[in-house]
């Protein structure tokens, strides 16, 4: 049985990071507060091999209204450069690269926010878990209806 993955992480690079604290938000119990969370993604072909470059965009608390409850509004844009042994057969690629490309690049934006906001001023903010067959499906099935995706849509 092999271990490691066919596909792999080879690099990531951060667009962009916004990072808001709420100077209104009182943390405690019984304030407890989901956050409105939207995530947006592209997959593009490399030139160079098999090697894909995911854009993931993760944003928490867009609206006014949503960080006027909430303790941060984030935003996030990142590049994640993701390559496939040559030997994977190409028929699998989509199957391999769509879900777990998307866990790699969204666990690499769920550190920084996480590191980012560890010295803020409501304390680290992790990144809530994402269903990312649900997000690949709402895509494709956008993409073959011929209507654009919603910009963000909301987990």
């Amino acid at each position: 049985m092999k271990t490691i993955s066919p596909l792999q992480l080879r690099d990531y690079f951060i667009e962009s990071l916004h990072v808001d604290a709420n100077p209104n938000f009182k943390a405690g119990a019984g304030n407890f507060y989901e956050s409105k969370l939207g995530v947006d993604f592209d997959f593009k072909k490399r030139e160079d091999g098999p090697m894909f470059r995911v854009d993931l965009d993760v944003r928490v608390n867009p609206t006014e209204e949503s960080y006027s409850k909430g303790p941060y509004r984030i935003q996030i844009k990142t590049q994640t450069l993701l390559e496939f042994d040559p030997s994977f057969p190409k028929a699998d690629i989509p199957r391999l690269l769509g879900p777990n490309g998307l866990a790699m690049a969204y666990a690499i934006a769920r550190g920084i926010v996480g590191q980012a906001t560890g010295t803020s001023l409501h304390g680290k903010f992790l990144l809530p878990t994402v269903n990312f067959i649900e997000l690949l499906k709402a895509k494709s099935q956008s993409i073959t209806a011929k209507k654009p995706p919603p910009k963000h849509r909301t987990a």
